[in-house]
């Protein structure tokens, strides 16, 4: 992912991280970003499980960060994002390493 990118995604990330509960309009204001990249940026999240839907009626949507925001914006913020994920993820193999996220955005494990 290029710098530029990774830095966009990093500023939405931590709006999501400070914030109990944000709307992606919300997002929009505090970053300053086109408000069509940060639709497509919730899309993404949500369906990697890093932002879970609280609250919608018709369009209006409000989400809140799982525990994967968090390290995914860690990441993001690290020199070498893929070798700090990749460390990340090997301190986890002594506990449980979800192998998916159910609807509700809690972590799944393997049966």
């Amino acid at each position: 992912m290029a710098r530029e990118q990774r830095e966009k995604l990093a500023r939405i990330l931590r709006v999501l991280v400070e914030k109990e509960t944000v709307t992606p309009g919300d997002v929009v204001v505090e970053t300053g970003l086109p408000r069509y990249e940060v639709l497509a940026a919730f899309h993404f999240l949500e369906a990697l499980g890093v932002v879970r839907l609280v609250y919608w009626k018709g369009s209006y949507k409000i989400y809140t960060g799982t525990e994967y925001a968090r390290l995914l914006l860690e990441a993001l913020e690290a020199e070498s994002p893929l070798e700090h994920l990749a460390s990340m993820i090997a301190s986890r193999q002594a506990t449980t390493i979800p192998v998916g996220v159910s609807h509700e955005g809690e972590a799944v494990e393997a049966a």
